[in-house]
């Protein structure tokens, strides 16, 4: 039986939102502050109508306050996390708040102070510039070595190298490399192998080994994360699904499919087969595009059926409708056998079952 040894919560947020105790005063006479900043809670426990709540609790709170205040600073940090870089809010936003709660906290504790790393994160998380990005970042890691803490410097470390490798791979992938090879090393050799710190640096390890082609080091790491959940957990954790399905693509990659189908496997018995869908593929290799259709600008479209064996393999393609000619079809078949899925599960036992793709070629305008 495995040991329940282990709550993860995987993720890259710097610090929990604070509960520090706010003066109810009111504001308005409809709504005062206090009032606002408990919606905010409730709202950021619920995970509903967030932005909203923590732009009223930042505005009344902002006039409770005054622009000096750090309770002031951290409602503007609340409200810039709020706005979710996935929605129309602007990143210039979200940066201008955070810039905001740094230039109060610096003012109110200095320049090094730890109070200010929060708004120094998310002042380089919001800004186009690589170089200002760097700097935010290396200034972060400083203050956090000024404090006697070496975690705290493997965690700002962390933190640096995941923003980085990111946004700005291309330009500051040596930096955020260095960055992370600190932090692990540093977890390595100082937190229990069950530690969520070590299990993130594992896999943005992996992830820069694989983008290195370094197969044989990323599945060495993925590996580690598998065996963490197997031993020492009695429940599945998306970690471990994520683990799984990685380990898919890097075995597939190295031509080694019957390393992958153990993983397959694990995927299936943890995710139920939906009839009322198609099954998506854990690793898929895309067509190539027939080359004199993409000379002449011809588009197509494949559809097919096939069955999914017992250990994830795509086998018995047949054609169900096409649009384009033979040679979209041969591409689209060819590539779809390659795929890997998790089987169909039934009474604990894995069963072959049919599924459906559609694939759509298209020249880029």
């Amino acid at each position: 039986m495995k040991r329940q040894q282990l709550a993860l919560v995987i993720g890259l947020s710097l610090s929990t939102l604070s509960t520090y105790s706010l003066a109810s005063q009111a504001t308005n006479p409809q709504v005062n502050f206090s009032q606002a900043y408990q919606t905010y809670l409730t709202a950021v426990e619920e995970n509903k109508n967030v932005k909203q709540a923590a732009e009223l609790a930042y505005t009344l709170g902002s006039a409770n306050y005054g622009e000096e205040s750090d309770n002031t600073a951290n409602l503007a940090i609340n409200y810039a996390k709020a706005l979710h870089s996935d929605s129309s809010d602007s990143e210039e936003q979200r940066y201008a708040l955070y810039k905001q709660a740094h230039d109060i906290l610096v003012k109110n504790h200095g320049n090094k102070s730890v109070e200010t790393l929060d708004a120094l994160l998310g002042m380089a998380s919001n800004t186009q510039s690589d170089r200002e990005a760097a700097n935010h970042l290396e200034h972060m890691i400083d203050i956090a070595a000024e404090q006697d803490n070496p975690k705290l410097v493997a965690d700002m470390q962390f933190e640096a190298a995941s923003l980085l490798a990111q946004k700005f791979t291309s330009k500051k992938y040596r930096k955020a490399k260095g960055y992370l090879e600190q932090a692990d090393k540093y977890y390595q050799a100082n937190l229990h192998e069950n530690s969520v710190d070590r299990i993130k640096a594992d896999f943005l390890m992996a992830s820069f080994a694989e983008g290195r082609k370094k197969y044989n080091q990323a599945i060495e790491r993925l590996n580690r994360v598998v065996s963490v959940f197997d031993n020492n957990l009695n429940f599945d954790h998306s970690a471990e699904l994520s683990a799984h399905s990685k380990l898919i693509g890097l075995y597939e990659k190295q031509g080694k499919s019957d390393e992958a189908t153990k993983h397959c496997l694990a995927i299936a018995k943890m995710v139920p087969w939906k009839e009322s869908q198609e099954q998506k593929p854990l690793y898929r290799v895309n067509p190539d595009y027939p080359s004199h259709k993409a000379k002449q600008g011809r588009s197509g479209s494949v559809a097919m059926e096939f069955e999914v064996d017992t250990a994830g393999f795509v086998k018995n393609v047949s054609i169900l409708d096409s649009d384009g000619g033979v040679s979209f079809e041969k591409s689209a078949i060819k590539a779809v056998e390659q795929w890997r899925y998790a089987p169909k599960f039934e009474k604990g036992q894995p069963v072959s079952a049919t599924s459906q793709v559609r694939l759509d070629f298209r020249v880029n305008p």
